[in-house]
């Protein structure tokens, strides 16, 4: 099996800075990279962050089926606001899906926590030939600092951030209980490893799959300058700086293999994310 998280960057149309360099930020010209991405791994499961309605259409025009390793994969869609999955239908049978946006309130704290409504989880239950179900749930945490020296600073977000993965986590917990199953939680959670939203997750017994991988492991970043104000190319940097991430929990029967991103340099004006990756098997 193979699951992918990938942060699309919500931005449907052209900006002034982009238009200025002659170029296009739009869904329209950045989701061919994306359908390019996806096709190339062609994962079982497709956790999305950052997704807008006219991104849906337009990825669902290039993946509802394609060839690739000579068959035919065909998808369906799971919409969930921001937050929806990608899954193949020739392969999986949906048994569950379910959708939550965060409050914009977080209990203790002064603020608002949700920009938009943008910050949610969707999440699935498949179940594949052999009748093996796993739950996979994407999700998109709260975004500002509670660093004070930081221009994006917010106090209490990693507060924010740190109560948004309980609440996910439980829920995914629930789900993988009542169908018996291994789950899975992929997307960006503006967390690094060393840190509140992290260890939050490590408290009810989650990890990342990166340190279970048995195969190869990229140890990058994973994301860099892309936004309205253009993209570069940067060094990739390390694993302790990622802020996107697949978590599944201890002891879970399965074995995770490679654990990657396509970080490509045709890729860097698609998204300031590059899409993670991770093979698996039941163990």
């Amino acid at each position: 099996m193979i699951l992918m998280s990938s942060n699309q960057w919500k931005c449907d149309l052209n900006v002034p800075a982009w238009e200025a360099r002659g170029e296009d930020c739009s869904a329209e010209a950045r989701v061919d990279g994306l359908a390019r991405a996806y096709r190339q791994i062609a994962p079982d499961v497709l956790g999305i962050q950052e997704a807008s309605v006219r991104m849906n259409e337009l990825l669902m025009q290039r993946m509802t089926a394609f060839a690739h390793g000579g068959e035919t994969a065909r998808y369906a869609l799971i919409t969930g606001g921001d937050t929806p999955i990608l899954y193949r239908s020739d392969r999986l049978l949906l048994i569950e899906s379910g959708f939550f946006r965060y409050s914009e309130d977080v209990p203790g704290f002064d603020g608002s926590f949700n920009n938009s409504g943008t910050k949610s989880y969707a999440y699935g239950v498949f179940e594949e030939e052999g009748g093996r179900r796993f739950a996979v749930m994407t999700t998109h945490l709260w975004w500002k600092s509670s660093n004070p020296a930081s221009a994006d600073y917010q106090a209490h977000s990693d507060e924010a951030r740190a109560f948004q993965i309980r609440q996910a986590l439980g829920r995914l917990e629930e789900v993988s209980r009542e169908h018996a199953c291994p789950g899975f939680l992929m997307g960006d959670l503006n967390a690094v490893m060393d840190s509140p939203c992290l260890r939050s997750a490590a408290e009810m017994g989650w990890v990342d799959a990166h340190d279970l991988a048995t195969g190869r492991r990229d140890e990058t970043r994973g994301h860099h300058p892309c936004g309205p104000a253009g993209y570069r190319r940067v060094e990739k940097g390390a694993f302790s700086e990622a802020i996107d991430h697949i978590l599944v929990k201890t002891g879970s029967p399965v074995v995770i293999g490679d654990y990657l991103r396509i970080d490509e340099p045709w890729f860097d004006c698609i998204s300031d994310h590059y899409p993670l990756y991770l093979t698996f098997e039941f163990a």
